[in-house]
């Protein structure tokens, strides 16, 4: 049976979509870039939405105990039924409008200073939060880079692997090279192979981290853009002093110092007295609705005079908390100039070492270019020429851990500044 002309060709064009590798008629997706993927990890990443959680609890904290210093406002309702065997029933109805509006309570004020003292705690632990996601993200993404670019370079390994065993193989059927080096050079090739597949090993598994990290599904796209270089490190590390004085451990640790006085105000507010002023307006009776009305304005004051000790004891557990805050901002600030000073350190010898990696790898080309061209004229052992040519593919991957180091490096500087 024959088709038409244009069913034919739309047959075989189904076919071809449907046995072709995806991608090759799909548009690909664009390379995902680290700002995109700091959107999707700070809207998306468990840890993330836990962090702005707490904010907002901690803001919701403020606006309850603020509303202490405010007037409050409530209404009530009543209905009472009273009967027996032998009295009759009598019914009573009653409802109202009362108001308390405090007057000297120094514990509410207290009170708001320490839920504002949390709320900034709460922003200071996001930010810090925030920071470590950020610094992991950028670890993945130099993972990711550099497992790409090892792929990459273990491919063209692979490539010159299969040349040099052809080579050992040709002249070692014209009895110009021995079998020991046609054994090796087969050996090499296979380790490699060996390599390639651990390469492909480790590149999946820094997808799915990646997508783990972004709450995504682990099958999602993950190809990604490579990281802009980092700029040069400056020699001063007191320029950064301005920005260390603003990390999230340090504002979590004065907030906590400041909830700690703010502790310590309210609990020695709990030895002074309260004043509050009121007033009420009720309806009661025995009809509904009723139009007797009440009412009713005063003012009350209340001073705690024995309390078995619970007050005191409160007292020196809240100078206890603030004495404690005290002493871990102290180790904060210490902990917080170390580690940012060794990242700095760290910074610069990573950036250093990219330097002397570049010439060694020139320098090895080079070598490596010679040397295979000697080889080839006879003018140049198997031995040499196998050892300059591990020494090139020994230098491009120092060249793709020096990158990976130094974006590394750059992110733990960054994350040392709360950034």
């Amino acid at each position: 049976m024959k088709y038409p002309k244009v069913i034919r060709l739309f047959s075989a064009a189904a076919v071809m979509l449907a046995f072709s590798p995806p991608g090759i008629y799909a548009q690909q997706a664009a390379p995902l870039t680290f700002d995109e993927a700091a959107k999707l990890l700070l809207g998306g990443n468990p840890q993330a939405l836990a962090a702005g959680y707490a904010v907002d609890s901690a803001y919701m904290r403020l606006a309850y105990y603020h509303a202490g210093l405010l007037p409050q406002f409530s209404a009530s309702a009543g209905y009472d039924r009273v009967g027996g065997d032998v009295s009759f029933t009598n019914e009573s109805y009653s409802y109202g409008l009362s108001a308390v509006q405090p007057l000297f309570a120094p514990a509410i004020p207290a009170s708001v200073r320490s839920a504002l003292a949390y709320y900034n705690k709460a922003i200071a632990d996001r930010d810090l939060v925030k920071s470590g996601l950020l610094f992991e993200l950028k670890t993945v993404f130099s993972d990711l880079v550099k497992a790409r670019e090892a792929l990459k370079l273990s491919e063209e390994t692979l490539k010159r692997r299969d040349e040099n065993v052809e080579i050992i193989r040709i002249k070692y059927e014209a009895g110009r090279e021995n079998k020991a080096a046609l054994l090796e050079t087969q050996s090499v090739h296979k380790t490699s192979q060996w390599q390639h597949e651990n390469y492909k090993k480790e590149l999946r598994l820094l997808e799915r981290k990646l997508n783990r990290l972004l709450a995504r599904s682990p099958m999602a796209d993950t190809g990604v853009s490579a990281l802009p270089d980092p700029p040069a490190p400056p020699e001063n590390f007191e320029s950064f002093s301005a920005a260390l004085a603003r990390h999230p451990s340090l504002r979590s640790a004065r907030a906590a110092l400041e909830a700690g006085r703010a502790g310590v105000d309210r609990s020695r507010s709990a030895f002074l007295p309260e004043a509050n002023a009121g007033g009420r307006y009720t309806w009661s009776g025995s009809d509904w609705p009723d139009r007797t009305g009440n009412w009713s304005a005063g003012v009350s004051l209340s001073l705690p005079l024995f309390t078995g000790g619970k007050l005191s004891a409160d007292l020196g557990s809240a100078r206890a908390d603030k004495a404690r805050a005290e002493a871990a901002l102290k180790d904060a600030t210490d902990e917080v100039y170390i580690n940012a000073e060794d990242a700095f350190l760290s910074l610069r010898q990573a950036w250093s070492y990219l330097d002397v990696v570049k010439s060694s790898l020139e320098a090895a080309n080079a070598r490596a270019w010679l040397v295979r061209k000697q080889y080839l004229a006879g003018q140049a052992s198997y031995f040499e020429w196998r050892n300059v040519e591990e020494q090139f593919i020994s230098a491009e991957n120092r060249l793709l851990s020096a990158r990976r180091g130094l974006a590394v490096a750059h992110a733990a500087f960054l994350k040392s500044l709360g950034e």
